[in-house]
């Protein structure tokens, strides 16, 4: 180990040239810069929204930070902290000697990254508190990139933790469902039930760097911050210790799996494959727990309704998708209520077309996601085109009856809008508006992410052989197709009922909603069909 040591120093290979520094210096530079600005702009965007702080301000910050968490100890559990590539475990590690020596430096590097991306959401998390704050509080940007710089580390050491003994992946795989249920909760009921804030603000270091952070940016007691922030970076630095010793102990076949696993990751990053990604993050190892029982559905008798059953079965046992699609509509429904907030305070003038559509198009995102969220079987299909060629139908209608199991998810979710609407104390014209979005254009959404579903691979051959910029425009809009058909769907209705908020939609508005829906529909059925057929010929 030693030869090798010295072999390498006197070598010098690793070491960065200078045109990899200067663009890491230039790419700092415009990140804080970018970062610097939101953070000066945010109590001025929150003041002209109307947000003054509250329980909702807090709710918001504790709730978010506990789902950022919830991601961030996801991800180390899932690729781990700890990365060495195939050679190094094949050659250093049978060598005799110190694995803590070779092991414990690409922890000391995995930290140093966590610290540079956690200087970034920190920077977010403090736009958030003082935007829903809605005042200028300086001390709340360096108690938020404290918090956030002991949770990346706190993340890293449990995820060492878990890569050292894999008994422990089952216990950090619960934590993280249960901060994610909790952070959901919060941001749902945290505005008028201001307890189920506090007991998840308390309930652990996740909790405490929310509560630090909402703390200072409502300009409270320094000496609840500083507590705060004291408990978590105890809390993380008795982690990383025993992080630091465990790390000696990593096995072989755990490195394996992890160095296969980051490959494949940053090949689907480098490629822009998000499908890829997708399907290395649901394909990756789960050690050190039992079998998870796989969820079953009797099977019908009827030849119609095998298609349906297919699609219904992949979503029970991808449960996360139907969550993730709910959680989507309920951002998406909290995104409206806030455009229609800025649209009814007091303006500065008439909005462009540029931005009316730039609104409208944010607006139907979460919708399009959530569609995308229950798509899932129909990516199936085209993952593993084999899967359909033992069924009788032909495959244009086997890849339209992908529409039916998410448009009634959709629908359901309007029926249950439509409820809510009914209840007294709350809004009846944005639910009434929201239901029916998601009732007329559900189907044309979920038909339009169908067709990104079986376009095939990236394509490319659209890039040209040019340095400028605009020569990746003909692969993004190849990119973006799917949601720019669904973003002229449901983009214009929801700004016009974001415009007016008070009532609900009326005929009109409700008619030109669904001749849209329909032609978009018609045309992705016919296109899916399409390429469905090349698919399976």
């Amino acid at each position: 180990m030693a030869v090798a040591v010295r072999a390498r120093r006197e070598r010098g290979a690793g070491r960065p040239r200078f045109d990899d520094v200067w663009t890491w210096v230039c790419a700092a530079v415009s990140a804080f810069v970018v970062l610097a600005g939101l953070v000066q702009a945010a109590p001025g965007i929150g003041h002209g929204l109307g947000w003054s702080g509250g329980p909702a301000a807090r709710a918001a910050v504790v709730g978010s930070t506990l789902l950022l968490f919830a991601g961030q100890l996801a991800l180390c559990v899932r690729l781990g902290p700890v990365l060495l590539s195939p050679a190094e475990i094949t050659w250093l590690l049978p060598l005799p000697g110190s694995r803590g020596r070779l092991l414990r430096p690409r922890l000391l590097r995995a930290l140093a990254l966590a610290c540079g991306t956690a200087l970034a959401t920190g920077a977010l998390a403090a736009a958030l508190a003082l935007a829903v704050q809605g005042e200028r509080r300086p001390e709340a940007v360096p108690v938020a990139l404290l918090a956030h710089l002991g949770l990346a580390c706190l993340a890293v050491g449990l995820g060492t933790l878990v890569e050292a003994r894999p008994a422990l992946a089952r216990r950090a795989r619960l934590l993280g469902s249960c901060l994610a249920a909790a952070g959901a909760t919060v941001l749902a009921a945290g505005a008028t039930a201001p307890a189920v804030t506090e007991l998840a603000a308390w309930s652990g270091p996740w909790g405490w760097a929310g509560a630090a952070t909402a703390t200072a940016a409502a300009h409270g007691s320094p000496t609840a911050w500083a507590a705060a922030l004291a408990c978590l970076a105890a809390c993380t630095a008795g982690v990383l210790c025993a992080a630091l010793r465990a790390v000696a102990g990593i096995p072989t076949d755990a490195l394996l799996a992890r160095a296969r696993t980051g490959r494949q990751v940053t090949q689907g990053a480098t490629l822009l494959d998000l499908r890829a990604l997708t399907l290395v993050l649901q394909s990756t190892p789960r050690t050190g727990g039992r079998r998870r029982r796989a969820a079953r559905l009797p099977m019908p008798r009827a030849r119609w309704a095998v298609l349906l059953w297919r699609d219904a079965v992949v979503l029970l046992r991808h449960p996360w998708r139907p969550v993730l699609a709910c959680a989507a509509l309920a951002a998406g429904y909290a995104q409206f209520r806030a455009v229609a907030g800025w649209l009814s305070g007091p303006a500065d003038g008439p909005v462009g077309p540029l931005k009316a559509a730039a609104a409208g198009l944010l607006l139907v995102l979460p919708l399009y996601l959530a569609a995308v969220a229950l798509a899932e079987p129909a990516y199936q299909d085209t993952d593993r085109p084999r899967r359909a060629l033992l069924l009788p139908q032909p495959p244009a209608v086997l890849a339209v009856a992908h529409l039916a199991v998410p448009a009634a998810v959709l629908w359901a979710a309007a029926g249950t809008t439509w409820l809510l609407s009914l209840l007294p104390g709350l809004p009846a014209g944005p639910l009434t508006a929201y239901a029916t979005a998601l009732l007329v254009a559900g189907p044309a959404l979920v038909a339009t992410t169908l067709v990104g579903a079986y376009r095939g691979a990236p394509r490319y051959d659209l890039l040209a052989l040019s340095l400028d910029w605009f020569a990746a425009v003909p692969f993004v809009l190849w990119r973006l197709a799917p949601a720019l058909a669904a973003g002229c769907v449901a983009a214009p209705f929801l700004w016009h009922m974001a415009y007016d908020a008070s009532g609900g939609p009326d005929a009109a508005d409700t008619l030109w909603l669904a001749v849209r829906s329909a032609a978009v529909l018609a045309w992705a059925v016919r296109r899916v069909g399409r390429q469905a057929r090349e698919l399976h010929g």
